[in-house]
């Protein structure tokens, strides 16, 4: 099934021998992974054969190549199919930056994939079964169009046949169109906001003002601080845009689990939830993704945690930068540097939703630091209270 809706991605494709000839150096993660296949094959009790697999094209529109891997088109001499079980087979997108570094931002198991001509070059996928949504069976098949939000990939629209996409530019022939009932899983996903362009000064002019009306004294290292706290915000971009994508659209709407992997396409999913309480789990750069609920995903939470190393992380700001409007409604204090609050949220485009974050600062260079954020997914925000506690402790309230 795979190898039908591939036409148009193989003439593209390159093998690895011509990728390393005709092309930049290719990105040690990359290799990595390429090799890996290798070594599984060999594993198998096969061999590494000549075929084309990876597609170097520009997927971003930055200018750079960047890199799709079609393990489902890796020839396994003496192993054929190992890496295409039942017809699916697992694509991976790897983008490059200006260091010709490579990071994995989309991953998912595949029937097909077609690569379109364009600056840039664009990749609509199908799939089969479940992963199509509400009222799919195992014969259904969907296909959609991705689209670069900045951060990774997510599903622009739904195609029933790539060819009659208006941007669409095939490199070559026409392939076999994949049609269906079910092309969008239930709950459209939401349009990723924006950070404005004077999000950044009316940061750290609001930051700096904060400070200084707690201490005169802070008008000394009031800058310094602020812009630290301005990297936090951005550092938080990728686990703040995946946490806004999975929200309903309104009240009421279920966020299918299906569904909420396909939107949240920068997570790297594994293959089994880590826990019996879990109904999904995976990693998003740095931080570990869990989701509960399903089929309908009732929570999704983002957790980092290393030694002695002073949490990254400020969802809080990142999300507020984005017009995202929320208001404390309880702060528990444990100590210096430790606190759990718990928001209610308004978003532009989304449903209302309750915010849960949790941090702590490591008190010895051996203690654990950690940061974590728990989203509903359910459309309903917690009405604030009357009476609630304050925290006093200025790490990261702002």
């Amino acid at each position: 099934m795979l190898r039908t809706f591939l036409p148009l991605a193989l003439g593209l494709c390159l093998s690895a021998v011509a990728l390393a000839q005709a092309r930049p150096p290719i990105p040690s993660v990359l290799l990595d992974h390429m090799n890996d296949l290798d070594q599984r094959c060999v594993a198998a009790g096969g061999r590494a054969g000549e075929g084309r697999f990876v597609v170097a094209q520009d997927f971003t529109g930055d200018g750079r190549l960047d890199y799709l891997l079609s393990e489902g088109d890796y020839n396994c001499v003496g192993r054929p199919g190992l890496f295409r079980q039942g017809g699916v087979g697992r694509v991976d997108i790897f983008v490059v930056d200006a260091r010709n570094a490579a990071r994995r931002v989309y991953s998912d198991q595949l029937i097909g994939y077609r690569v379109l001509a364009g600056k840039p070059a664009k990749v609509q996928i199908a799939r089969q079964g479940t992963a199509c949504g509400a009222g799919s069976n195992a014969r259904t098949q969907c296909a959609a169009q991705l689209g670069w939000n900045g951060h990774g990939f997510g599903e622009a629209v739904a195609v029933s046949d790539p060819r009659t996409q208006p941007d669409a530019a095939p490199a070559a022939k026409a392939a076999t169109p994949v049609t269906s009932a079910a092309a969008v899983a239930t709950g459209s996903t939401p349009a990723p906001l924006a950070v404005p362009p004077e999000a950044r000064p009316r940061f750290l002019a609001e930051c700096r003002q904060t400070y200084v009306s707690r201490s005169a004294d802070a008008a000394r290292w009031a800058d310094d601080q602020c812009v630290a706290d301005w990297g936090k915000v951005t550092e938080s971009a990728a686990a703040t845009d995946a946490l806004l994508a999975a929200l309903p659209a309104s009240a009421g709407e279920a966020v299918l689990l299906a569904s909420l992997r396909q939107r949240l396409a920068s997570v790297r999913w594994a293959a089994k939830p880590r826990s019996r309480e879990l109904s999904a789990s995976g990693r998003l750069g740095k931080l570990e993704v869990s989701v509960t609920g399903s089929p309908a995903a009732k929570t999704l939470a983002v957790n980092w945690m290393e030694v002695g190393t002073e949490p990254p992380y400020d969802l809080v700001g990142a999300m507020r930068v984005r017009g995202v409007a929320l208001t404390e409604i309880a702060c528990e204090e444990f100590g210096a540097g430790e606190w759990q609050r718990v928001f209610s949220g308004s978003a532009p485009g989304r449903a209302p939703f309750r915010l849960e974050l949790a941090q702590r600062i490591a008190p010895f260079a051996n203690s654990n630091s950690y940061y974590a954020a728990t989203i509903d997914l359910t459309g309903r925000a917690p009405a604030p209270s009357a009476s609630r506690s304050l925290c006093s402790n200025p790490s990261n309230l702002l």
